[in-house]
C-alpha cells in the first residue's frame, strides 16, 4: 500500500488509519485557496517558526514538513504534551497524527481531519490553519498588556520634544497617505477582486495550465514593455551624452574667450593713456575751481541774509516813524479841536500852541536826521494831508505849520500853499 491506502492492483481497502479518521471527522472535499496558504505562511512567520515556509511547499505532498509544523505547534500550545516524533513507517505516521488529533480535541477543542493531514498537500493547510489561527490570536492578546505598559512609560518619553515632533509629523504623513489610498479604493476594488479570484482559481486547480499560460503571457508582455522602456532610456541616455559633449565643447570655447579677454584687459590696464596727464591736470583745476565756487557761494548766501535783515530793520523803522507821525497829527488835531471849542483861554492857547509847535519841530528834525521817514510820509501823502492839516489849524498856527511842512520837504524844495479860509 502507498500513502493513500491504495493497493498496487488499484483496489481500495480501508485501513485502521482511515477508519480512525472517519470516526474523528466526516470526510469533506475541500480545495486549498491561495489566501489561506498566504495567511498560514504569514502566521507561522509571526509566531516565530524556525523554518521558512513558502507557498510552493504544499504543491506536492510533504509529510515531513506537515509533521514538523504539527509537532512545533502542539509543543507551543502545551509543552507538557507527550508526543512521539517518529514518522519513519506508516504506522508511526498514523500514531503521530492520531495522538495530535486527540490532544488538540481534548485540550484546545479543535477538531482536525487526520486524513487531510496525512495527504500532506494543499488540503492539509486548512487543518494546520486552525491551530495556527488559535496560536496567533493568543499571541496578539498577549501583546495588548505589553502595549498598555508601553503607554504608561509614554510620559517619560514625551520629554524628548524633538522625538514627539518627529512622531507627530510621521503620523500626519501616514494619515495623508492612508487617506489617498482610501480615495483610490473605488478604482482598485474591482481589479483586486479579479486578482484574488484569479489566484484562488490557480491554487484550486493546480493541474490546469490555462492560468499558468496566462501568467506567462502577461509576464512576457511586461518583459517586452520593459525592454522597450530600457531601449528608450538608452536612446535618451545617448542623446544626453551627445548634448553633454556639445556643452563641454561650448564651455571650453567660452573659457578660452574669457581668458583671452582677461589678458586683453590686463594689457590695457598696464598701458597709460596719452591724455592721462592732461586729465589729471584738469582734475586738479576743477578741484580748485570748485573750492572757489563754494567759498563765493557761502559769501553770497551770507550777504543775501544780511541784506534781508537790513531791509527788515529799515522797514520796521519806517513803520515806527509812520506810527509816531500819526500819533503827533492826532494829538495836534485834538488840541486844535479843544482850542476851537473854547476850552482854554487865549494865552493858555498861545503857550500851549508854542509848546506843541516846538515839539513838532523837534520831532520833525529827529525824523529828518533818522532817515527822513516822516518827510517821506508827508511828501507821499501829498495835497490831501496838507489840506487836512490846514483844515484843523487855527489862523495863528497856520504860518508855523506851513514852516514845518516846508522844513520836511527840504530835499524836494516844494511847499504847498496854505488854503484860504
Amino acid at each position: 500500500r502507498n500513502r493513500t491506502g491504495q493497493s498496487a492492483t488499484g483496489t481500495v481497502h480501508p485501513t485502521d488509519f482511515e477508519r480512525a479518521c472517519q470516526a474523528l471527522v466526516p470526510v469533506v472535499v475541500v480545495v486549498m485557496s491561495f489566501r489561506e496558504l498566504r495567511n498560514f505562511t504569514e502566521m507561522m512567520r509571526a509566531l516565530g517558526y524556525p523554518r521558512l515556509i513558502s507557498m510552493d511547499n504544499f504543491r506536492t505532498p510533504n509529510f515531513e514538513l506537515v509533521a514538523d509544523v504539527l509537532y512545533w505547534m502542539v509543543k507551543r500550545y502545551d509543552p507538557e504534551t507527550a508526543i512521539s516524533d517518529e514518522i519513519e513507517t506508516e504506522d508511526d505516521r498514523v500514531n503521530f497524527l492520531i495522538t495530535i488529533a486527540q490532544a488538540m480535541a481534548v485540550k484546545a477543542k479543535i477538531k482536525l481531519n487526520a486524513k487531510r493531514l496525512y495527504a500532506a498537500d494543499g488540503k492539509a493547510v486548512k487543518e494546520l490553519l486552525k491551530i495556527s489561527s488559535m496560536l496567533y490570536s493568543a499571541s496578539r492578546v498577549n501583546m495588548v498588556p505589553q502595549a498598555e505598559g508601553d503607554a504608561e512609560a509614554m510620559p517619560s518619553q514625551l520629554k524628548n520634544i524633538k522625538g514627539a515632533r518627529a512622531l507627530a509629523s510621521d503620523i500626519t504623513d501616514r494619515g495623508a497617505r492612508l487617506f489617498d489610498l482610501l480615495g483610490k479604493e473605488q478604482d482598485v476594488r474591482q481589479e483586486r477582486a479579479r486578482a484574488l479570484g484569479f489566484l484562488d482559481a490557480i491554487s484550486g486547480n493546480l493541474d490546469s495550465t490555462a492560468e499558468h499560460q496566462f501568467v506567462e503571457k502577461s509576464s512576457q508582455e511586461l518583459l517586452s514593455a520593459l525592454k522597450d522602456n530600457i531601449e528608450n532610456m538608452k536612446k535618451t541616455s545617448r542623446d544626453l551624452e551627445a548634448d553633454e559633449k556639445a556643452l563641454d565643447a561650448k564651455i571650453k570655447r567660452k573659457q578660452a574667450d574669457l581668458e583671452r579677454h582677461e589678458k586683453r584687459l590686463k594689457s590695457l590696464q598696464s598701458v597709460r593713456p596719452a591724455f592721462m596727464d592732461e586729465y589729471e591736470k584738469l582734475e586738479k583745476d576743477l578741484q580748485q575751481q570748485y573750492e572757489v565756487y563754494m567759498e563765493r557761494f557761502r559769501n553770497l548766501d551770507y550777504l543775501e541774509n544780511e541784506l534781508d535783515m537790513y531791509n527788515k530793520s529799515e522797514k520796521e523803522k519806517l513803520e515806527e516813524n509812520d506810527r509816531s507821525l500819526k500819533r503827533m497829527q492826532k494829538k495836534l488835531r485834538d488840541e486844535e479841536l479843544r482850542i476851537l471849542r473854547g476850552e482854554q483861554d487865549g494865552e493858555a492857547n498861545d503857550d500851549g500852541y508854542d509848546r506843541r509847535r516846538n515839539d513838532y519841530s523837534e520831532s520833525s528834525s529827529r525824523q529828518a536826521k533818522s532817515g527822513g521817514g516822516g518827510a517821506r510820509y508827508v511828501h507821499a501823502a501829498g495835497p490831501f494831508l496838507a489840506e487836512a492839516l490846514w483844515a484843523y489849524t487855527p489862523p495863528r498856527a497856520a504860518h508855523t505849520l506851513a514852516h514845518a511842512h516846508a522844513h520836511t520837504h527840504t530835499h524836494t524844495h516844494t511847499l504847498l500853499p496854505p488854503p484860504s479860509f
